[in-house]
């Protein structure tokens, strides 16, 4: 067990550095041999990575979303209403081609990854607050991603609607519904410690995800090569877009909605910590069968400046702490 907790928190802390390992020999693969009977194999790693962060996924925290239900509100006002339109500003402002615009924007209303709530814990943040935000964006991430991907979808004929609602229900509802009865029926009703458990499902999440990033690189890969201007172009939205989230989310927490340090935290790491591995898996379900693997590619290119925002963030806490408590 203490080897697994290690790993976990291993593979965690460097999560950077195996992001970018997992692209570079993913998209070497692909600029040299090219495997695409990988594709065949993406929805069976999508499903073994999903389905053990459903299982992690606890809905506890909503029993006492009355006294959090302010921080609650807009912590998901946040995730679901500005993050999508910031998105859609900068891609305008920046003529981001269609298929990175849609990409960014599900990335937008993804809920918080664990590692936001980590990082709360860290920072000293509010730990029954924050979880309560990812719990409830869970929840109303069901009916926010066809949604969104439906307006998305208005006018351009992205992908069929019926292949979208069949993608999240194998992406989200499924994993959802057997990792809330693994947890419920099979572990905690026979009185089985879940904490001593939970390790392995992080563990199995986290090595999908980097096998599922290779896989994705190696077949397409080579076409962001081809297109590495699009790389370039995604650059500058998405440094403006974590810039100014932490920001907006800063001030309105502190001179407008007068929240204290801890709410703050909590409603900083859950909103701007997206669950990337969600997002690439959606993507994936959702595109590669189109042949449009590459979509699903963004978001773990984004990923890279997402870690990178969140530790300075988490870096300047303790000052961030010293001026909320100055007043």
């Amino acid at each position: 067990m203490r080897f697994v907790e290690k790993l976990v928190k291993h593979l965690s802390r460097y999560i950077l550095p195996y992001t970018l390992l997992s692209i570079v020999l993913g998209t070497l693969v692909s600029y040299f041999c090219s495997p695409k009977f990988l594709s065949r194999y993406i929805m069976v790693v999508v499903f073994l990575m999903i389905y053990p962060m459903m299982v992690n996924v606890t809905f506890e925290s909503l029993k006492k979303i009355k006294r959090t239900f302010k921080v609650v509100f807009v912590g998901l006002l946040m995730n679901f209403v500005f993050a999508p339109l910031l998105y859609w500003l900068l891609c305008v402002l920046f003529n981001v081609p269609m298929d990175v615009k849609v990409a960014l924007i599900l990335l937008a209303i993804a809920p918080a990854s664990s590692m936001g709530l980590g990082y709360v814990g860290l920072s000293e943040g509010n730990m029954v607050s924050a979880s309560a935000i990812v719990a409830t964006a869970f929840l109303l991430s069901l009916g926010a991603y066809p949604l969104t991907l439906y307006l998305l979808n208005a006018g351009q004929e992205i992908v069929p609607f019926r292949e979208v609602i069949r993608a999240l229900i194998l992406v989200l509802l499924i994993p959802l519904a057997l990792g809330v009865f693994t947890r419920e029926v099979l572990i905690e009703s026979r009185g089985i410690d879940f904490k001593k458990v939970k390790p392995y499902f992080s563990l199995a999440t986290l090595l999908f995800l980097y096998v599922l990033m290779f896989m994705i690189f190696a077949v397409k890969g080579n076409m962001m090569i081809k297109h590495w201007d699009r790389v370039v172009l995604m650059t500058p939205v998405v440094i403006l877009f974590y810039a100014v989230m932490i920001l907006v989310a800063i001030v309105l927490n502190r001179y407008i909605l007068k929240l204290s340090y801890e709410d703050n935290q909590a409603v900083v790491f859950t909103t701007v910590s997206k669950n990337v591995s969600l997002t690439i898996g959606i993507l994936a379900m959702v595109f590669c069968s189109k042949g449009n693997a590459t979509m699903a590619m963004y978001p773990a290119i984004v990923s890279i400046f997402q870690i990178i925002f969140l530790m300075l963030y988490l870096h300047f806490s303790r000052k961030v702490k010293k001026w909320w408590a100055g007043g």
